[in-house]
């Protein structure tokens, strides 16, 4: 569910990209262009935070930072296209130290950007820094629809810092119309009111709210080295009410993903390179797109809805209706 605040008359370039007919049916009819519709960036896979349904319990490749070398190569390329950029991913992109600099090279190209953050790593000099850069789109990552919630999700107790540091963005930004700041958060079993009082509260306060389910079958509970872990996971698994079907995947249709170190992925959620098509150090985005026999193939076998022939596939479900 997508909910736009009435008072706001800033635009998302990125609802441009998501809504464009090309974009959202390129899955069902194949008419794939010569280069990808979005790049998403992994600055970092370092994260500041341990929440119970992410794979950064599981994951097993090195932790790092994005070299200047590698993102400029991959923004050099996006550029010859004019491609938008999303700074997202298994990391917080607002760990990296050079991510202002990062967000000024990829404005000086002229490209739409889009950073997605769970809002307890940006420090007040780097919203500064996205404001006067010009970043286009800035998404704060919450969990449930309430304080207590959000404690359990994220395991931890920081919500008031959280809700501080989107408030000063706002307050920040002004009447600068850059970035659009959306709030998107997933939901277990929370009530309706809830849910409805979550979307109130921000909803005139943000550009946009987007609510979705939250999927917790990601984690293989026996890959888990925490037993306090699993005991939770299973606990709240009882209580999950995203549906378990698979559908056609868009993901492989409309996008390349760079990893920290360079390797690229057809995938956004490929924690451990398990689908890994190249590497920037040696290929290009455009080579990889038109040419990858493992692309083409993990195409074929999720058109046919082979999900659980492909681990990563395999517990990947729809959570969200925007995106």
């Amino acid at each position: 569910m997508f909910y736009a605040n009435p008072t706001s008359s800033r635009v998302n370039p990125f609802r441009l990209v998501y809504s464009d007919p090309h974009f959202s049916t390129v899955s069902e009819t194949r008419d794939v262009p010569d280069f990808p519709f979005l790049v998403d960036i992994e600055l970092t896979n370092v994260c500041n935070m341990r929440c119970i349904f992410c794979v950064q319990h599981t994951m097993k490749r090195p932790r790092g930072l994005m070299s200047q070398e590698h993102f400029r190569k991959v923004i050099d390329e996006c550029a010859v296209h004019g491609t938008p950029v999303r700074f997202i991913r298994l990391g917080e992109p607002f760990l990296h130290p050079e991510i202002v600099a990062f967000a000024e090279y990829v404005k000086s190209k002229g490209l739409p950007l889009h950073i997605t953050n769970n809002g307890l790593a940006i420090s007040e000099q780097q919203m500064r820094g996205m404001i006067a850069t010009g970043a286009d789109s800035l998404i704060f990552s919450f969990q449930g629809a309430t304080k207590e919630q959000y404690a359990i999700m994220r395991n931890t107790d920081r919500y008031d810092e959280l809700k501080a540091n989107v408030l000063r963005l706002v307050e920040l930004r002004g009447d600068n119309p850059k970035p659009f700041i959306h709030i998107s958060s997933t939901m277990t079993d929370e009530t309706p009111e809830e849910i409805q009082a979550f979307v109130d509260y921000w909803g005139h306060i943000v550009d946009s709210v987007g609510i979705g389910k939250t999927n917790l079958s990601v984690l293989a509970l026996g890959d888990i080295d925490s037993k306090q872990v699993v005991q939770q996971l299973e606990q709240l698994q009882e209580h999950e009410t995203i549906c378990k079907e698979y559908q056609r995947c868009s993901e492989v249709y409309q996008k390349l993903s760079v990893d920290w170190d360079g390797k690229i992925t057809c995938c956004c959620s490929d924690y451990d390179n398990l689908m890994t098509l190249g590497d920037i150090g040696t290929d290009t985005l455009a080579e990889i797109w038109n040419n990858s026999d493992e692309l083409r193939l993990y195409r074929d076998m999720l058109d046919r809805k082979m999900h659980k022939a492909l681990i990563l596939c395999s517990s990947c479900y729809h959570t969200y209706d925007e995106f």
